[in-house]
């Protein structure tokens, strides 16, 4: 997808709110070693008692909130596509152009380790299909850490977190997907746990997106969303 496709997808929208920013743990021997290394100090940035703590993160005299429900790619996209244009076209350096991405619903799919999409066949359960020899079959590890087809090589999260972006999931969604996660009549809460331990290093909790987003929109940032 080019960045004109994503770009026609964007859309205003307001909504209520608060948050809580809490670091997305574990997982780092399912990550390569330099996404570790740039990641880490992410994951410990802020005050883990403070619920707002990721807006302090997103710095820069532009700074912008990009919402992903169902679709990731062109929210990654659209990402990439404000730091490399608004650097190129508008002469605004990236250290001067901060961008946040929060995800709910499928998005969130990308916020995960290789290691939990193995784990839970997220690849089958979000309809992700690659090819085993010349059949169909679910993808095993996470796309969004690698280049795919019609997108800018560089418009993976692995990349765009190191380029500064903030990644937020929202907790209900992660919760919700725990329950289907489980057999009726198991509990969903281990599940759960084991499903926020195996989010990305530097991936920020917060739990709604919808409130992260009003307080974000109070404390400066703009509003883009995306599918």
């Amino acid at each position: 997808m080019s960045i004109a496709d994503a770009s026609s997808r964007l859309a205003r929208r307001g909504f209520l709110a608060r948050l809580s920013a809490a670091a997305g743990a574990a997982a780092l021997l399912t990550t390569p070693a330099p996404l570790r290394a740039a990641i880490a100090p992410a994951a410990r940035a802020g005050n883990p008692g403070d619920p707002d703590a990721w807006i302090d993160r997103v710095r820069g005299r532009d700074r912008l909130l990009v919402h992903a429900h169902q679709h990731l790619l062109p929210a990654l996209t659209a990402a990439h596509g404000v730091l490399a244009d608004a650097r190129d076209g508008y002469g605004v350096p990236e250290r001067e152009n901060g961008v946040a991405l929060g995800t709910h619903g499928p998005a969130i799919a990308g916020m995960f380790t290789d290691d939990t999409w193995r784990r839970h066949a997220l690849g089958e359960r979000y309809g992700f299909a690659g090819r085993d020899g010349g059949a169909p079959a679910p993808v095993v590890e996470n796309p969004f850490l690698r280049p795919q087809e019609g997108a800018p090589p560089e418009a993976t999260v692995d990349a765009l977190m190191e380029r500064g972006v903030v990644f937020l999931v929202c907790n209900v969604a992660v919760r919700n997907l725990s329950r289907r996660l489980v057999r009726e009549g198991e509990p969903a809460e281990p599940v759960h746990a084991a499903l926020l331990a195996g989010l990305l290093p530097g991936v920020v909790v917060v739990p709604n997106v919808f409130v992260a987003i009003s307080h974000g929109q109070k404390r400066g940032l703009g509003y883009l969303f995306i599918d």
